[in-house]
């Protein structure tokens, strides 16, 4: 009996996308040393501007890549488990195939199944994909790793068994082994907001329409207006595994997303009321202290863990800055350690294997994480 993860990243980016799948295989390679990585893509995706060359040449890749996999699982042995990221990194034909490969494994020969979402398709997407064809496949696996419990009660709502769920709570956020935070002086009382991401105005309109009376610090990719408002500084990008951020102060990282000020809105906003950015994880990887939205499903998380604020509207941070004292702000970065410590090394992803493996019945795996 073996744990096997299915890794199926072709590419390398300084997006969450990227950066949440890479940590699982890490931490599974670093802290479970009996499992094995199967690298999905044997053949890469080859770009060219050539539009035909391009098409025939990752035509070829997806079925050697496939046909390569197939051959794979049925090589395993009958009471393997195997982990899956939801959604696969590939077509959607791929990845269906992909799919319609691990259940008849299952059939025919005994394997266990585990699905982490990643995303959330059918509500990060909704009105755009077909809800259906994500539910059948997550219902076929034996567990499936939820973001949290929110998201726990759409996957139950929508017929999932929920003796298969198992919650992760937050994703982890590797760093490299040598980094150290950035930080200045922190005797300065100065207030900052610290917000990490993707910042066009399909993602993060409210940017360019905020006009806070504290300084907001943007790192991220896709910057579309060099004239930011007052008190918006743009401080470039970085590689997720060695963030340069100024932690300084009294600094908070920020969760919001859509096109306005005063509550989350669109189809990224709505998603943030079942699913846990990755971005948090980010921030707490910095020891930094989180403002969220209170209709969130990370709320709970801040709140019972005292690692920051929950708001409705952007405008009740004024009165945060206004009211919190040097000695709150040291009680919830003591807090905040807490959770760095177990998003730096993992603890969150150990923590959900060893609750699949123990509903599994499998101890052995169990005792097998670091």
């Amino acid at each position: 009996m073996r744990f096997h993860v299915i890794n199926d990243l072709y590419y390398k980016d300084f997006h969450a996308g990227f950066k949440a799948r890479y940590d699982v295989y890490e931490i599974i390679k670093s802290d479970i040393p009996t499992s094995n990585t199967y690298n999905f893509y044997k053949v890469n995706l080859m770009d060219s501007k050539y539009r035909i060359r391009r098409i025939f040449s990752r035509r070829y890749a997806n079925y050697y890549n496939y046909l390569t996999f197939k051959k794979y699982i049925a090589e395993l042995d009958a009471n393997d488990v195997v982990l899956v990221l939801i959604p696969f990194e590939s077509l959607f034909n791929v990845a269906k195939a992909v799919y319609n490969s691990l259940y008849s494994a299952k059939i025919k020969r005994g394997i266990r199944i585990i699905m982490m979402i990643i995303d959330l398709d059918s509500i990060r997407r909704i009105g755009q994909i077909d809800p259906e064809n994500e539910i059948k496949y997550l219902d076929f696996a034996d567990i499936v790793i939820s973001q949290n419990a929110e998201m726990s009660k759409w996957l139950i709502s929508n017929r999932i068994n929920p003796a298969k769920i198992v919650n992760l709570d937050l994703f982890d956020f590797r760093l490299d082994a040598n980094y150290q935070v950035i930080t200045a002086s922190n005797e300065v009382f100065e207030k900052n907001i610290i917000f990490g991401g993707n910042l066009t105005p399909e993602k993060a309109e409210f940017l360019y329409k905020w006009k806070p009376n504290f300084k907001a610090k943007l790192y991220g990719i896709n910057l579309k207006q060099t004239q930011l408002p007052e008190n918006m500084e743009y401080l470039g990008f970085f590689n997720p595994s060695s963030p340069t951020m100024d932690v300084s102060g009294v600094s908070f990282g920020l969760v919001w997303e859509g096109s306005s000020v005063e509550t989350c809105t669109g189809l990224a906003g709505q998603y943030l009321k079942f699913s846990t950015p990755h971005k948090l994880s980010m921030y707490l990887s910095q020891g930094l202290p989180v403002i969220v939205w209170k209709e969130s499903a990370m709320a709970n998380f801040v709140e019972e863990n005292n690692i920051g604020f929950t708001i409705h509207s952007l405008s009740e941070i004024d009165e945060i800055f206004e009211k919190i004292t040097a000695q709150v702000y040291a009680d919830i970065k003591f807090n905040v350690q807490i959770i760095k410590k177990k998003v730096v090394h993992g603890q969150f992803l150990k923590t959900a294997l060893s609750n699949c493996f123990s509903k599994l019945n499998i101890p052995e795996l169990q005792k097998a994480i670091k």
